[in-house]
Order: structure tokens, then C-alpha cells, then sequence
């Protein structure tokens, strides 16, 4: 279980800094949210 929240520790800072430093990310990463929080509200 450790593992898996170092896990998702180490996925949430390359996304930031991939949103952060590379170009046209940022829309990626705001499609693929809003994808998933679409799903869960129906």
C-alpha cells in the first residue's frame, strides 16, 4: 500500500511539471479530468 501512494506522489509531480514546462499539456490533462469527473456525475 506505501508503495502505491509514492505511486501517485511521483505520477501528480510529473504531471504538474509536465503542465508546467511543457506546451499544450495543460489542455490534455484538463480534458482527460473533465472526462472522468463527467463520468462519475451521470
Amino acid at each position: 500500500m506505501r508503495q502505491f501512494y509514492w505511486g501517485m506522489v511521483i505520477v501528480l509531480v510529473l504531471t504538474v511539471l509536465a503542465v508546467l514546462f511543457v506546451p499544450g499539456v495543460d489542455d490534455f490533462v484538463e480534458r482527460t479530468f473533465q472526462g472522468y469527473v463527467g463520468r462519475a456525475a451521470r
